[in-house]
């Protein structure tokens, strides 16, 4: 990350310091970097830069792909960013057009992130119905079993998603899972073209649902909004039905995003 012309840099500024921060600043505009990239664009020799990555890798600022050698933000990282994220209140954001969703629907309806191979749930609403979709604030689920999941995954490259899942093998907690990386990539070309995932008892048995990934006006995906039912009211046409409604949810929130 070159230097900006004119940039007035403080005298006390710690350049070792600094060049870390301009390093971790990267994954803004990169899913992933490497090391001779990082040494050209920062103007760092690739030992030091090796060094740096060392480090951030000790801390687990940053993960390292077994096979293609390149680095992607690590779960310290991530784990430091949702909590901005939540002091941000990107819940506040997004949580009157859950409540507005989970009316249209009558379902159970939740906002995530994507956190590596998992999804993490940052805010729910849940339905009034008696029967219904518990809420899952809190809770990490592996993003290939979940709609909100296959929906993030789906915004990816497929080099980044050969790097998050190097084994052909997958876990499968149900019957219903998906159990290879090729089915996994098969069904997140759907999504695709569709505009929203579905996960028909894949983490949960007894539960399905749909989801639609949030991006904002320059295509930077945000989080997911899915819509969660008891599989016994989960058919074609509540399929079809609330997965219109969670596309048209996600358009609204990503446009508050500018």
């Amino acid at each position: 990350m070159p230097e900006e012309p004119g940039t007035d840099r403080p005298a006390g500024l710690i350049g070792a310091v600094d060049n870390v921060l301009r390093l971790l600043a990267l994954f803004e505009t990169n899913k992933v970097i490497r090391v001779n990239e990082v040494s050209r664009d920062m103007g760092l020799s690739r030992s030091t830069v090796h060094r740096m990555l060392s480090t951030l890798h000790y801390h687990r600022f940053v993960e390292q792909d077994d096979l293609s050698r390149a680095y992607r933000p690590g779960p310290a990282l991530i784990d430091i960013g949702l909590a901005v994220v939540r002091n941000m209140d990107i819940r506040a954001m997004a949580h009157a057009v859950l409540v507005e969703l989970a009316e249209d629907t009558g379902e159970t309806v939740h906002l995530g992130q994507l956190r590596g191979t998992d999804v993490i749930y940052l805010d729910s609403v849940e339905s009034a119905q008696m029967v219904r979709a518990g809420n899952r604030v809190g809770w990490s689920l592996p993003a290939h079993t979940t709609a909100g999941g296959k929906a993030l995954l789906a915004a990816l490259p497929e080099t980044e998603l050969k790097a998050l899942y190097p084994d052909e093998q997958l876990s499968a907690p149900t019957p219903t899972a998906i159990r290879t990386r090729t089915a996994l990539l098969e069904q997140l070309a759907d999504v695709r073209s569709r505009g929203y995932a579905v996960n028909n008892g894949e983490i949960e048995g007894d539960i399905g649902a749909v989801g639609a990934a949030v991006s904002d006006g320059n295509g930077r995906v945000r989080g997911v909004l899915a819509v969660t039912a008891p599989i016994s009211r989960v058919d074609a046409s509540w399929t079809e039905r609330c997965g219109a409604a969670v596309l048209r949810s996600a358009q609204t929130l990503g446009k508050r995003f500018g």
